[in-house]
């Protein structure tokens, strides 16, 4: 296997990152259609399987500041994303999204804790 640069690393978080947004857009979109519930959770839970295939796939060689930033900032989000999944699979609907701190982040480049 090729070894994997911070540039191909941080791709591969953005490729994980715009995943995890077409889930999201789901969510609007069902609300917005009301789409099964079945449909919005097994799509959802694809983007989210495969975000974190993506993030799993980064050898600690490609691992840096920015890498490390970017791929909590891209887990924050992929864990309110979950929350999200899990009450629709609980049946509480789909509800309006609200802004957590995990999507301010999400696009802060400058995150950091």
């Amino acid at each position: 296997m090729p070894e994997m640069s911070p540039g191909t690393a941080l791709r591969q978080l953005q490729q994980a990152q715009a995943g995890l947004k077409k889930a999201r857009q789901l969510f609007q979109q069902a609300r917005e259609q009301d789409r099964a519930v079945q449909a919005v959770l097994a799509a959802g839970w694809a983007c989210l399987s495969r975000a974190h295939r993506l993030m799993a796939e980064i050898p600690l060689e490609a691992v840096d500041a920015a890498v490390m930033t970017k791929q909590l900032a891209v887990q924050r989000y992929a864990t309110a994303l979950l929350v999200r999944l899990r009450r629709l699979q609980r049946h509480e609907g789909i509800g309006p999204l609200e802004t957590s701190e995990a999507d301010e982040d999400f696009d802060d480049p400058d995150f950091e804790e």
